[in-house]
């Protein structure tokens, strides 16, 4: 048997790992599989174990040693009944032969990450884990952990719910009596998304002192690209909002944000006339343009961007 838990979502391809290994029974063997060759790969499906009648191997990001994942995909249907094989993979190209090859053969058990859109199922999946742990949060505290751990994703102007992140936190929390907001913002620092966020908000406001303290602080510990990548996505979002002829709350489920964000991309939307929103948007696409070109560095990029919003506020 060959099972494939496919998906960025660390701790639901955790869960569906405990569950298999849980359901067979068998203690299981954890090979690397940067090193496994040919050879050994050989020896799991076709052999037997000297130290055991059962097996159960299972291999982390197969997909990066080539050669190897792409035997497994051609010799999957050879496994032994006594040999179970779980693959563990966030991504795996789906144009290749290999990976149709494989689903064919395989159990797939997706391990999608929840994103903005899932919010509200997300508070609610957290509060039935803390209640678990006998750990006791409010409904603003639930709601400000689940932003907390957004990050951002592959697709622009979306993000994912670290899920891990919050397991995590909630096993940190543990015997805890009380919970207080500043434990949370120990255990969870700021999201990078919410700290862009924080910088429209300086940039609108033109508090260029607290503005350029933030820059400077997102500049040390965050990647430039993703940075960059980041502040577009939410000045999109914003001015989305801006030019929709809809309530926030409406804007937010086709956008696929949280309302109440959409609610503060609303408000912080009112300093800028649509000019403006025009004039920045057509900026944001240029540097964009010229930092793929490597003609603009990302942190140039992030400024100049930047120092717009705040010139050109109302």
């Amino acid at each position: 048997m060959v099972y494939l838990i496919l998906g960025e979502n660390t701790y639901k391809a955790e869960q569906e790992l405990a569950r298999i290994v849980a359901d067979a029974k068998i203690t299981p063997e954890r090979l690397d599989a940067g090193s496994l060759t040919a050879n050994t790969l050989a020896d799991i499906v076709r052999g037997g174990s000297l130290f055991s009648e059962k097996r159960l191997v299972v291999l982390r990001q197969l997909s990066d040693n080539k050669p190897v994942f792409e035997k497994l995909a051609e010799w999957a249907g050879e496994l032994t009944g006594d040999t179970t094989l779980i693959l563990i993979e966030p991504k795996l190209d789906k144009r290749t032969k290999a990976y149709k090859t494989l689903t064919k053969k395989a159990t797939v058990i997706t391990a999608e990450p929840l994103t903005e859109r899932d919010h509200v199922a997300a508070e609610q999946w957290l509060d039935t884990l803390a209640s678990k742990h006998g750990v006791h949060l409010s409904r603003a505290q639930i709601r400000d952990m689940v932003n907390r751990v957004l990050v951002a994703s592959d697709k622009p102007a979306q993000r994912t719910i670290d899920q891990m992140q919050l397991a995590r936190s909630i096993k940190a929390l543990e015997g805890v009596s009380e919970v207080t907001d500043d434990m949370i913002a120990t255990i969870l620092p700021p999201a990078a998304g919410d700290t862009v966020f924080v910088v429209l908000e300086f940039a609108a406001a033109r508090q260029h002192d607290k503005l350029a303290t933030l820059l400077e602080e997102l500049s040390r510990n965050e990647d430039g690209h993703q940075t960059f990548a980041l502040l577009t996505s939410q000045w999109a979002q914003l001015v989305s909002v801006a030019l929709a002829d809809t309530p926030p709350a409406t804007i937010a489920v086709e956008l696929g944000i949280h309302p109440f964000v959409a609610k503060k991309f609303a408000e912080l939307s009112q300093q800028f006339t649509r000019s403006q929103l025009k004039d920045i948007t057509t900026l944001a696409a240029d540097l964009d343009a010229k930092m793929k070109l490597s003609q603009v560095t990302p942190w140039d990029g992030i400024h100049r961007l930047v120092y717009a919003i705040s010139s050109r506020t109302k």
